[in-house]
């Protein structure tokens, strides 16, 4: 029988395999391959790079040579007019542009150089305004005649800085504070009696070269300062030899003692000589509580001893007229002033002065 052309003899199972394996190798082999030239394209450009100096990642050496250049650097701008501060005392536009923003410290008050101090730029900021004021007075502070003058002021105005940061501290005990209430009401009286606004901004501006922000900043520190006095001087454990001697001399009085003499013995105000006499006064023109005690005596009556802002007065009433006013004599016995109490604690604190003039 004649072979039907058409008809070809089936492929046998082991042929129909090895194709397949031949096929599925040549994609794994592919496969490979592809990823084999994945993987050098990176380490070729990698490679490139390299060779031009450009690393993916930060060289950590570099980074840190950099950052220490920058401080260095820094240290170097510091100490450099920190030289320029401490030991030639310049203060040029250079230097004061430098202050505001590096605080070298002039002195420091129970604290370092970085806390409770008083920086070079507050220090040349009282300075200039001092010498304006000269200035305005006719008088140059920068002149070889004034040489000791100005070395004199400029020891006070580090002094002043001192003490400005002491009595800061002491408020705070005291539990003191300044609102901006108390500021701008003592400026705003202050303001009326100098005739205005505008004459106290040119005024201040021609004697001080302040602004008005700059006043009040200046005011807020005497009426802190005169807060505390007023806080010293009525503390009863700082008093309590000065309540004791005017308890003793009301004694004295009670068991029939002359008020005038005891007045000339003892009493710590001007009065004294004249045995206390005051003459003759309405109410308002002392302390309030002066005047509470006054206005409550009838003629020939002594108070008790009476706490006021500058001391324990012990008063005693001679006449009352109708019309309001009376006269009275009084005995000062004075409790402890701010300026003395001010010096033991300038004493006891740990000062460092960072600055010579």
């Amino acid at each position: 029988m004649a072979k039907d052309p058409d008809i070809h003899k089936p492929k046998s199972d082991t042929a129909s395999e090895s194709s397949k394996e031949t096929i599925a190798d040549k994609i794994k082999a592919a496969s490979k391959s592809d990823k084999s030239a994945k993987s050098k394209r990176p380490n070729n450009f990698k490679k490139r790079l390299e060779k031009l100096g450009i690393r993916k990642r930060p060289n950590r050496k570099v980074t840190t040579i950099l950052i220490a250049g920058v401080v260095a650097i820094v240290i170097i701008f510091i100490a450099i007019f920190g030289v320029l501060i401490y030991k030639y005392k310049q203060d040029n536009r250079a230097v004061r542009a430098v202050a505001t923003v590096i605080p070298y410290p002039v002195v420091s008050v129970n604290g370092s150089v970085l806390w409770n101090d008083a920086t070079y730029s507050d220090y040349l900021f009282e300075l200039a305004s001092v010498e304006k004021f000269y200035k305005s007075q006719q008088e140059d502070l920068t002149t070889a005649a004034n040489k000791s003058k100005l070395s004199g002021i400029k020891t006070q105005i580090i002094g002043e800085l001192q003490d400005r940061i002491l009595i800061a501290q002491l408020a705070r005990k005291y539990k003191i504070k300044i609102s901006q209430k108390d500021i701008d009401d003592q400026f705003n009286s202050l303001q009326t009696s100098a005739g205005g606004p505008a004459k106290v901004k040119q005024t201040l501006q021609t004697l001080y070269g302040w602004t008005i922000p700059q006043f009040k900043k200046e005011l807020s520190y005497k009426l802190l300062e005169s807060k505390l006095a007023n806080a010293v001087s009525t503390d009863p454990k700082l008093n309590a030899a000065a309540l004791a001697q005017s308890k003793d001399i009301k004694q004295q009085i009670d068991a029939g003692a002359d008020f005038a003499t005891l007045a000339k013995k003892y009493s710590a105000d001007s009065s004294a000589a004249q045995g206390g006499d005051l003459g003759y006064f309405k109410k308002g023109d002392n302390d309030a509580a002066f005047d509470a005690a006054a206005f409550s005596l009838k003629v020939g009556q002594v108070s008790q001893p009476v706490l006021t802002q500058y001391g324990y007065d012990i008063i005693k009433v001679t006449d009352i007229k109708g019309d309001g006013t009376i006269r009275a004599s009084h005995i000062l016995i004075k409790t402890v002033d701010l300026d003395t109490w001010l010096q033991q604690q300038r004493n006891a604190a740990k000062i460092r002065k960072y600055l010579k003039p």
